[in-house]
């Protein structure tokens, strides 16, 4: 704990850069970086060497699944052994805040605050106020669609339903669907239980005395969403995602929902598809999850100010828009997404005009108690077997359980 409190004492020492002084790294400072293999990884490594040139620093890079990267550092971090800066999805935020691994944001908060984008904002913001993190992209999931079936997609579901029943294209016998989505993940759930007013977790996913999913609204979003059930598969446990993705590119599925990590493979598959942001339904715009990636800083680093300059260059606009050039993510931040090569990427533009239509993924630690109890609720009222607030009332009784038992 000692140790913590002299790492944290160096870094609180940054926030003089609010009053205009000039931060440099410490004298000899080294920088280990932690992210996952692939094209973000390549682009770190380009940020490394640029950063190497501006100021001195060496940074080198392990490979580490980004969803492991904090659980790792609060085991490796007290030994010493840890990174100095990680790569982690921002629903791991709060895990690595209450661990106490994360230091605060220390250099761009005010750029955060004035030049991302609102969820990019919310998802790195803890509830004391502080942001403790780097946003570096922001990805949701969009309407996927067959443009020999559906040449120019659909405005609203209704108009799906019509275009459905003009051309009886639904044959459940023969798996022919006109919309399919993994309809017991909550992850994509979430898209229509807070359609209507219904939501997670209060004060933008950080009061957990604050639990809405079974608010009037989130019943409404449920029973929007059964409406579909008719131009959709009987039973969600008869197609896995793959067997989906699998008749999607037959041209058995006219439609479905999915995120921008599926847009490669299709496009290799040779398959003529278009995405959109996610039709109306019931005259309402439904509210998907979104993800944060998040550059963060350890408290266990010896050199915190290197650490949070790093963080600082790497989400710069220069290095975003190259992280972009890279790997195809969204930039987190307003200015960048007007970007010519983003808003007329036929790929990416829908993605980045849906985020704003999106609610960041709750990072507190209980978000993790929702997922198999509401899960279990979708498919309780997807299967007919419980009313939406039948179920919705019983899975928030389970959270409210298991949080009290946390306590």
């Amino acid at each position: 704990m000692k140790k913590l409190l002299t790492k944290l004492a160096l870094g609180l020492s940054l926030t003089t850069l609010a009053f205009g002084i000039e931060v440099k790294p410490e004298a000899n400072a080294k920088l280990k970086v932690w992210e996952s293999e692939g094209p973000e990884l390549k682009w770190l490594e380009v940020v490394g060497k640029e950063f190497q040139k501006k100021y001195g620093v060496e940074v080198s890079f392990e490979t580490i699944a980004m969803t492991e990267t904090v659980p790792r550092l609060e085991q490796d971090g007290p030994a010493g052994t840890g990174a100095d800066v990680l790569v982690f999805p921002h629903d791991r935020l709060g895990g690595g805040i209450t661990s106490g691994v994360l230091m605060p944001n220390l250099l761009t908060e005010n750029r955060i605050n004035s030049e991302f984008f609102d969820s990019a904002k919310k998802a790195v913001t803890w509830n004391d106020g502080k942001i403790y993190g780097f946003p570096l992209s922001i990805e949701t999931y969009v309407f996927f669609y067959n443009k020999k079936l559906l040449p120019n997609g659909v405005k609203s579901f209704e108009e799906l339903k019509e275009w459905n029943n003009k051309y009886k294209f639904t044959d459940k016998d023969a798996n022919k669907f006109a919309f399919v989505w993994e309809a017991t993940n909550l992850y994509y759930g979430q898209a229509f239980l807070a359609s209507d007013g219904g939501y997670l977790i209060g004060k933008n996913g950080t009061d957990i005395n604050d639990i809405g999913a079974n608010n009037a609204g989130a019943i409404k979003g449920m029973e929007n969403m059964m409406t579909l059930k008719d131009i959709s598969i009987n039973n969600p446990s008869d197609i896995t995602y793959d067997s989906m993705m699998g008749l999607f590119r037959e041209g058995k599925i006219a439609a479905i929902l999915n995120g921008p990590w599926a847009i490669e493979g299709l496009k290799k598959a040779g398959m003529d598809f278009a995405i959109q942001p996610l039709p109306t339904l019931n005259g309402t715009k439904l509210n998907p999850f979104s993800g944060i990636r998040v550059l963060g800083v350890s408290s266990f680093t010896k050199y915190p100010k290197a650490a949070q300059l790093f963080a600082q260059f790497a989400t710069s606009d220069e290095m975003l828009l190259k992280r972009y050039e890279m790997t195809k993510q969204i930039p987190p931040v307003k200015k960048l997404a007007e970007n010519s090569a983003i808003i007329n990427n036929e790929f990416v533009a829908p993605i980045l005009e849906q985020a704003k239509y999106s609610t960041p993924m709750p990072s507190i630690p209980e978000m993790a108690l929702f997922w198999e109890p509401l899960s279990a609720a979708l498919n309780d009222i997807y299967l007919g077997k419980s009313t939406p607030k039948d179920a919705l009332d019983r899975a928030v009784k389970i959270i409210k359980e298991q949080v009290n038992s946390q306590k």
